[in-house]
């Protein structure tokens, strides 16, 4: 059992909660907008009910809210009331969902959160659909904010979204192609993770007192964090420390050409032709089989390259968050409630 790090009078497990706590209503009192055909898979998908309005399996909460709490936080960088940054992690929280409907979409995952993805439940079509309502709802909210930085923070999102599709693009065409550079990789990772969360960790920002440069610090730290939080995912997904609530070895299954796996290639180890074969293949392999690649990876360093990435990460995230100055008490939050994340 992991520990629960307490920073001030609070736990990194009672922030989150108190972060939810203001975010959830929020999402849910924009999202409810949505028309009727859409509505009932929006609920289904965040936990809130179950498919047909039956009762919920699974885990509530929208995918990736407890990371919005650190968004929301940053919101407090100049030391304000992190209250004025709601409206912008409402945004955040729209673009994550959105993103994470499509990915299992593309992915063909069949559970999301302990219970079928949205797609497995309701359809891919009904899926895209709902998708592309959340994309277009987090546009429209963002744009309603009546603040000077608002078209600042529109070409923010639609830059970052942009770069982010790309990215999921670059990833679905790298699937068992075994020739896949570490820097190839390590670029989809940036686009598909890093370069989105860095606008999502901007967004509540824009819309306080802070400065630009204080802007653009909090936006290296919400890129490195996302940088450490896809080596994080890339790891849990060959090596669950947790219950997520979906199947693992998704990547493996899928042959899909992350860092480590490029750098499990090019170790020059005796397995890693081996491992070769396995990426330049095709079919649907069995659990045996996802295991014993997984032990390939590990044996062939990119396991530990991959640990060793997401701590540099997580170091350059803290370096630059210091470099926003923010409140001591707000930079311990921070630095805690990131670290309780990803464990």
């Amino acid at each position: 059992m992991h520990s629960d790090p307490r920073t001030g009078d609070r736990t990194a497990e009672e922030i989150f909660e108190a972060g939810g706590k203001v975010i959830d209503p929020a999402v849910r009192s924009v999202v409810e907008r949505l028309p009727a055909p859409l509505v009932e898979a929006v609920r289904y998908h965040y936990g809130w009910a179950g498919k047909g309005g039956g009762p919920v399996i699974g885990q509530r909460g929208g995918v990736g809210r407890r990371g919005l709490v650190l968004p929301l936080l940053c919101a407090g960088v100049d030391g304000g009331p992190v209250e004025r940054g709601v409206a912008a992690t409402v945004v955040g929280d729209l673009l994550v969902n959105t993103s994470i409907i499509h990915d299992d979409v593309l992915d063909r995952d069949p559970v999301r959160r302990g219970r079928p993805a949205l797609w497995a439940a309701y359809g891919t079509e009904c899926a895209l659909m709902v998708g592309d309502a959340l994309l277009g709802l987090a546009f429209s909210h963002l744009g309603e904010q009546s603040h000077p930085r608002t078209p600042q923070a529109l070409r923010m999102m639609s830059d970052g979204w942009s770069r982010l599709c790309a990215g999921q693009a670059r990833d679905t065409g790298q699937e068992g192609r075994v020739g896949t550079s570490l820097e190839e990789a390590v670029a989809v990772n940036q686009a598909k993770a890093a370069d989105g969360l860095r606008g999502v960790f901007c967004l509540p920002v824009l819309f306080t007192d802070a400065t630009s440069e204080q802007v653009d610090a909090v936006g290296e730290y919400g890129f490195h964090f996302g940088m450490a939080a896809q080596y994080h995912n890339d790891l849990t997904d060959v090596w669950p420390t947790l219950d997520r609530g979906r199947a693992s070895g998704g990547d493996i299954r899928r042959r899909k050409m992350t860092p480590m796996v490029t750098v499990a290639l090019a170790s020059g180890h005796r397995d890693s032709e081996r491992l070769a074969a396995y990426y330049a293949g095709q079919g649907d392999p069995g659990e045996e089989e996802v295991a014993a690649i997984a032990e390939l990876i590990d044996r062939c360093g990119g396991r530990d390259w991959t640990v060793a990435q997401n701590l540099k990460h997580m170091r350059l995230a803290a370096e630059h968050l210091q470099k926003a100055d923010p409140p001591s008490a707000l930079y311990d939050d921070l630095l805690a409630t990131g670290a309780r994340y990803l464990a």
